[in-house]
């Protein structure tokens, strides 16, 4: 399956873009995701990224690795990436990885 990515702002009183990744999240759509975030970040200048992973079954270590240099590039930026409604298998990865520390938001 193809991984899609949608973007928009979410409505409220904050600059908050929501990412939404769709499908399972593999190491050949790593860079996918750290360049939606740099686009937005271009863009928009927002207070908080929320990557909504709730249309993301399954992701692997490149997947976890992009959602890191996403926060980090957040955080150069003076913005926040957040992850919400992660599957219970993705949210057992990013326990894993202990990414739900950085991350968490759900």
């Amino acid at each position: 399956m193809t991984l899609v990515i949608t973007t928009h702002r979410v409505s409220d009183p904050s600059m908050t873009i929501a990412i939404a990744p769709q499908g399972e999240f593999r190491s050949t759509d790593a860079q996918l995701l750290r360049d939606r975030v740099i686009a937005v970040l271009a863009a928009t200048r927002p207070e908080r990224i929320v990557v909504d992973l709730r249309a993301v079954p399954d992701i692997d270590d490149a997947g976890i690795e992009a959602l890191r240099d996403g926060h980090d590039l957040a955080a150069a930026s003076h913005a926040r990436l957040v992850v919400s409604d992660p599957e219970p298998r993705v949210r057992e990865k990013l326990q894993t990885g202990a990414l739900d520390e950085v991350l968490g938001s759900w």
